[in-house]
C-alpha cells in the first residue's frame, strides 16, 4: 500500500513517533492500573469484622484475630470507622491466591507474547493485550460474587495479556525510536507503568469509598476501552506504514536505524545467538537485578494497602493516597533521570554503556 509522503495535521503537530510514545505510556498505564486496582479494591471487599470473628472458631488463627501491640489501634472520632465492611468472606489463603495469580499468567505469556510480536504485529499484540485486561476487569465483579476461583481465572487472564506488553513495546520502539531519542522514548513508554499504578490506587480508593467495589473495576475498565480505540487508527507497526507522519520524519527514522530513506521494507532478520545470551555476564546481572526490583515492586504493590488497612488503620482515602506516593515519586525520578542522563550522554560526559548503567543502578 502507498503510504502518502506527508502526514495529516496531527502527524505535523506532533511527531509520529511520539504519538507511539504517548498512547504506549497509556497502554502501559492501563495495564498496570487495571492490574493493581484490586489490591486497594479488596480492602473494601472484604468483610473485615466477620473475618476476625470467624478465626476465633479456628484455634490456629485465634492469636491473630485479637488485636496486636503492632497494630494502630483507632481513636474514637477517627474516620476509619466510616468504612464499610464487603460482603466477601476470604481467608488469608484465599486472598493471597486472588492477588498473586497474576504472575501465573503473566509468567507464561512473556516469551511468546515477545516472538509473536516479532514474526506477525507488535501492534495488534498491544491491541489485545489491553483488550483482555479491560474484559476481564469489567467481568470481575460478577466472576467474584459466583466463586473466587471464577475470580481467579479473570485475574490469570488479565496476567496472560499483561505479559506480552513489554514484548510488543520492545518491538515496536526497535523500529520507532531514533538511537538519539531512545533512552526519552523508552522512559515515556515505561514510565507509564508508575503513573497507571499512581492514579488506579487514588482512583479505586476514591470509587471503593463513594460507589462501591463494584465501581472500580467498572468505571476503570470502560475508561480504558477508549485507548483500543485510538490505538486502533492512530498507530502503526513501523514508520513505512504509518500515513500520520511527515516524509522527513519517516526518513529520520528509517536512515537512523540503518536503512535506506527510500527503502520501506521491513529490515531482514537476523538470527540470534541464544547461547552467548544466556551465558553472558550483563545479561545475567540484569536478570538478577530486575528479579530484586520486582520482589521489592510487587511487594509494595500488593501488600502495601492491607498493611495500611489492617495494621495501621487508615480508611480507604488515606490509604490509596499514601500506597500511591511511592509509585508518584518512581515516577518523576524516572522520567527527569532518562533526560538528565541523554543530556550528559549529549554533551560527551558520558558514553551510552554508562548512561545505561546508571539507569540501570537507579532504577533497580
Amino acid at each position: 500500500m502507498d503510504v502518502p509522503a506527508k502526514g495529516n495535521v496531527l502527524g505535523r503537530v506532533v511527531p509520529a513517533r511520539y504519538i507511539l510514545a504517548i498512547l504506549g505510556s497509556i497502554g502501559m498505564a492501563i495495564v498496570y492500573g487495571l492490574k493493581v486496582n484490586l489490591s486497594v479494591a479488596m480492602v473494601g471487599m472484604l468483610n473485615h469484622t466477620a473475618i476476625k470473628l470467624a478465626a476465633h472458631d479456628e484455634p490456629h488463627l485465634a492469636a491473630s484475630a485479637q488485636p496486636s501491640e503492632l497494630e494502630c489501634q483507632p481513636t474514637s472520632n477517627s474516620s476509619s470507622a466510616k468504612d464499610a465492611d464487603g460482603p466477601f468472606l476470604w481467608s488469608s489463603e484465599v486472598q493471597g491466591i486472588v492477588l498473586s495469580c497474576y504472575f501465573w499468567g503473566y509468567f507464561v505469556s512473556q516469551i511468546p507474547g515477545g516472538r509473536v510480536a516479532e514474526l506477525f504485529s507488535a501492534k495488534w499484540v498491544m491491541f489485545f493485550s489491553v483488550t483482555i485486561n479491560v474484559v476481564c476487569t469489567l467481568l470481575t465483579p460478577l466472576m467474584a460474587e459466583a466463586h473466587y476461583i471464577a475470580a481467579v481465572l479473570m485475574r490469570v487472564g488479565e496476567g496472560i495479556g499483561g505479559g506480552v506488553t513489554f514484548p510488543a513495546m520492545h518491538v515496536l520502539l526497535s523500529k520507532w525510536a531514533p538511537p538519539a531519542e531512545r533512552s526519552v522514548m523508552a522512559s515515556l513508554v515505561y514510565a507509564g507503568t508508575s503513573l497507571g499504578t499512581v492514579i488506579s490506587m487514588l482512583m479505586a480508593g476514591v470509587l471503593t469509598a463513594t460507589l462501591g467495589w463494584e465501581s472500580v473495576f467498572y468505571v476503570m475498565g470502560g475508561l480504558s476501552a477508549i485507548w483500543c480505540i485510538l490505538w486502533v487508527f492512530l498507530i502503526k507497526d513501523s514508520p513505512a506504514e504509518q500515513p500520520l507522519i511527515s516524509q522527513e520524519e519517516r526518513d529520520l527514522i528509517i536512515t537512523s536505524l540503518g536503512g535506506k530513506a527510500d527503502d520501506h521494507s521491513s529490515n531482514k532478520k537476523m538470527s540470534v545467538p541464544w547461547k552467548k545470551v544466556f551465558t553472558s555476564g550483563p545479561f545475567l546481572a540484569i536478570v538478577v537485578a530486575h528479579a530484586c526490583s520486582n520482589w521489592g515492586w510487587y511487594m509494595l504493590l500488593i501488600e502495601l494497602p492491607f498493611y495500611m488497612k489492617q495494621v495501621l488503620k487508615f480508611n480507604m482515602t488515606e490509604n490509596a493516597v499514601t500506597t500511591a506516593l511511592p509509585f508518584l515519586s518512581l515516577w518523576f525520578f524516572s522520567m527527569a533521570l532518562s533526560k538528565t542522563l541523554d543530556w550528559l550522554r549529549g554533551k560527551g560526559y558520558i558514553t551510552t554503556t554508562t548512561a545505561r548503567k546508571i539507569g540501570t543502578l537507579f532504577g533497580h
